[in-house]
């Protein structure tokens, strides 16, 4: 799993930081749809066609993919967009996934179909050129779900030879930023997979990457091992927190997030280097991005509690020396070592499989090619069998709910009960359709100047 390629750091931009990297995701679907283009195109040259009706048909299909594909997205995980603070934002990011390729596959054909009618070109002959394009763009699209680590499997026996762990953060492949570390700051949550069992109780990661409230802290607020005290201002008098606290923040006294992380850097002072700037503020009762004086010493307490309950092991209300150094050496752990070693629990290789079976696909499509009787049939059959495959592919999926033995499916098996439908129905239609779809591009050009060499002719007589 690699969600970022390459991860060029942040940018300031007009005052504020643009995160600037190359997504897996992405990646693969620049590469898909290059792949693609350029088969079809030379499928289209080896079938008499043109070649520029093929890219002006990816173009078309690249728009309607990608939008088809995130719309249907949207509409689905919609409780999950609802709540954003930035609702266009977030439903118009598309470079580290979201998308639902029958959506797109939707869009993209109805798009596509236009454009082929609005040329008056062999409609038939140029969807059986592009079929077995559409499953190596597929196959792509999957590797970028490897990458990016979603649409995976059901968890599965550790036992299992073919089983797939992910991580529950992904490293980028090439780390160009000067932040520490081996993560990328930018990295928002954890991979799908370790998420999707977090949220199940299936898997607990370690206690130190966690904050209170049960929640997950963040690769940019990690930290490499510690050697100051980390327990001097937890354990402090009352006088010398309260002159720690207004050293850093200064004359306002309230401490800003930027105050906080130089403070952190320093690490000998009010703050020790452990420390959490998300954690803090989640005691800033005011809501105005700051901590006073009081809400750090609230902060304070509900950590020193925190750790008196994990090693307050005489349970007499109080840290005692030992107590206090294990805490220490706890709170100093390297988290970035801790992180790296967190991995989910075993899940079928749904990626990859669908990866497969889109090659597959394409290869039989593009044999069927020489074998067919009558233009469009290589397309009907690609309707008949992805679905027909998709259909026992989501039911190895775990990231929609589904019980085939209950009746209880996913969006994506009743698109393609109803698309098997569909391709079956075309199948046999064609039979009332004559073999071929008409005269090949050279044929209609000459045709084309045929006709306008005796339009002139008429017009001169």
């Amino acid at each position: 799993m690699r969600q970022i390629i390459v991860d060029f750091g942040y940018f300031e931009v007009l005052g504020g930081r643009l995160p600037l990297q190359v997504y897996g995701y992405g990646l693969m679907m620049v590469l898909g749809f290059l792949t693609a283009i350029y088969l079809a195109q030379w499928r289209a040259r080896r079938s008499g066609e043109s070649p520029d009706v093929i890219l002006h048909c990816g173009l078309l299909a690249l728009a309607g993919g990608v939008i088809g594909a995130r719309v249907a997205y949207v509409i689905q995980h919609w409780d999950q967009f609802a709540s954003s603070t930035n609702l266009m934002g977030a439903m118009l990011n598309v470079t580290s996934g979201g998308l639902i390729y029958y959506g797109g596959v939707i869009l993209a054909s109805l798009l596509v179909v236009l454009f082929l009618w609005y040329k008056k070109v062999p409609l038939r002959r140029y969807l059986d050129i592009v079929a077995v394009s559409l499953m190596v763009g597929l196959a792509f699209g999957r590797a970028g779900c490897l990458l990016n680590g979603c649409c995976y499997g059901g968890q599965t026996s550790e036992h299992d030879a073919l089983g797939m762990r992910f991580p529950l953060y992904s490293q980028p492949l090439v780390k160009l930023s000067s932040s520490p570390g081996p993560f990328a700051d930018s990295t928002e949550g954890p991979s799908p997979v370790y998420s999707h069992q977090y949220q199940r109780n299936q898997i607990q990661p370690d206690a130190r990457l966690m904050l209170l409230g049960d929640r997950l802290r963040l690769p940019r607020e990690f930290h490499a091992r510690l050697q100051g005290d980390q327990m001097a201002t937890l354990l402090a008098p009352a006088d010398r927190v309260e002159k720690g606290f207004h050293d850093l923040a200064g004359p306002d006294a309230r401490v800003s997030q930027e105050e906080w992380e130089r403070g952190l850097q320093s690490a000998g002072g009010f703050l020790r280097g452990s420390e959490s700037w998300t954690e803090a503020m989640m005691f800033d009762r005011n809501g105005d991005a700051h901590l006073n004086l009081g809400e750090a010493r609230e902060y304070l307490a509900a950590r020193l509690e925190s750790l008196r309950h994990r090693f307050d092991a005489n349970v007499n209300g109080a840290l005692e020396p030992a107590e206090t150094q294990a805490a220490n050496a706890w709170l100093q752990s390297d988290l970035y070592e801790l992180a790296a070693h967190q991995w989910s629990h075993k899940v079928k290789p749904a990626q990859l499989l669908a990866l497969v079976n889109a090659l597959l696909l394409a290869g039989i499509l593009a044999a069927f090619y020489r074998l067919r009787t009558r233009e469009g049939q290589v397309f009907a059959l690609l309707l008949i069998l992805y679905p027909v495959t998709r259909f026992i592919l989501e039911s190895i999926r775990d990231d929609n709910p589904h019980n085939l033995l209950q009746g209880v499916l996913t969006h994506n098996q009743y698109t393609s009960v109803v698309m098997a439908g569909a391709g079956i129905v075309l199948f046999l239609a064609l039979k009332r359709f004559p073999a071929s779809a008409g005269p090949g591009w050279a044929q209609r050009a000459a045709l084309s100047g045929a006709e306008g060499k005796t339009a002139r002719r008429g017009k001169n007589d």
